[in-house]
């Protein structure tokens, strides 16, 4: 008999994880449904958890549920990756669920429970791999990876302390975007190259470089409109000789999609991307602080199967 086995992080959305966890448990046990559960304790637990239920159980698991943010279905994936044949499932408990608009699911936590239970085949989508360097270890994602002002902004916010607050009361995305409004007047342009599929671009005065295996970061921030997690490609893009009243502009309009009308916003399209700086600069995946680039990335096609719509 194979069994759901769900990974919990309840501390994702400041505590909306428990809360969560509690409600799907009740609709487990009416609708006796076979599961094992898990809590995580630590940061990296999720993923130490997932590695070790893949290696021990791979042959008895239905499917890996992840419950919490952004941050715990990267930690998932990221200890599943080894396992192609384990089905993966996100049920969203976080504040900013970027996976959840990206692959298809639902923002209701029982809903979402209900596609898993509903939908037992899933789809097969792409990831993104990266490696920085001197790194023996390579690392997935399946957002977004984001080097300059949305990694420096990422890492405000995920240190925030207003977060939780917002996050009690539904304003999750807000702490982005006052981590935006304060690193507005005080971040440092710098110059980046960028080699996508063996071609190589240089920009000047850059406020970030995003790559993307789909449209959403940030909270709901449309920054690849066209992006596809089934396409093969990743979209990479970047902001560069904007003024610092512009940017604000841009991320209104980003939200919509709309930013990409811009000249100082440019889109490339490919497989495999490298990005680097004679400056430091940090950067994200899935909204995690990794380090700071050189960073070389590429589509993993198809790689994992996910339960969504």
């Amino acid at each position: 008999m194979k069994l759901l086995f769900f990974i919990i992080n309840e501390k994702a959305g400041n505590g909306s994880g428990r809360k969560v966890w509690q409600k799907l448990k009740h609709e487990l046990d009416q609708k006796k449904a076979n599961y094992r559960s898990f809590h995580t304790k630590y940061p990296q637990h999720a993923e130490q958890l997932a590695r070790q239920l893949c290696s021990m159980y791979h042959d008895k698991i239905e499917a890996m549920i992840a419950v919490g943010g952004d941050g715990t279905i990267h930690e998932v994936v990221n200890g599943a990756v080894d396992y192609p044949t384990i089905k993966v499932g996100f049920i969203p408990a976080g504040s900013g669920n970027d996976f959840s608009r990206g692959f298809g699911v639902p923002k209701s936590p029982i809903e979402a429970l209900s596609l898993i239970l509903k939908n037992k085949s899933g789809k097969k989508f792409d990831i993104g791999q990266y490696r920085l360097k001197g790194a023996s270890k390579k690392g997935y994602f399946v957002n977004s990876i984001g080097t300059g002002f949305d990694a420096a902004v990422s890492k405000l916010t995920n240190e925030s302390k207003i977060k939780k607050y917002l996050n009690k009361a539904g304003l999750g995305s807000l702490a982005y975007v006052g981590a935006v409004l304060f690193l507005l007047f005080t971040y440092k342009l710098t110059d980046v190259v960028v080699e996508m599929d063996g071609a190589i671009y240089r920009y000047e005065k850059v406020w970030f470089v995003t790559v993307s295996n789909q449209p959403y970061y940030g909270g709901g921030m449309k920054i690849a409109p066209n992006a596809n997690p089934a396409d093969g490609l990743f979209d990479v893009t970047i902001v560069h000789h904007l003024s610092r009243l512009k940017l604000l502009f841009l991320f209104v309009t980003v939200f919509f999609g709309k930013h990409t009308s811009l000249k100082e916003v440019a889109q490339h399209k490919g497989q495999s991307v490298s990005i680097q700086s004679n400056d430091s600069m940090q950067l994200h995946a899935d909204g995690e602080v990794i380090g700071h680039i050189p960073v070389q990335a590429e589509v993993l096609p198809r790689k994992i199967s996910f339960l969504v719509k």
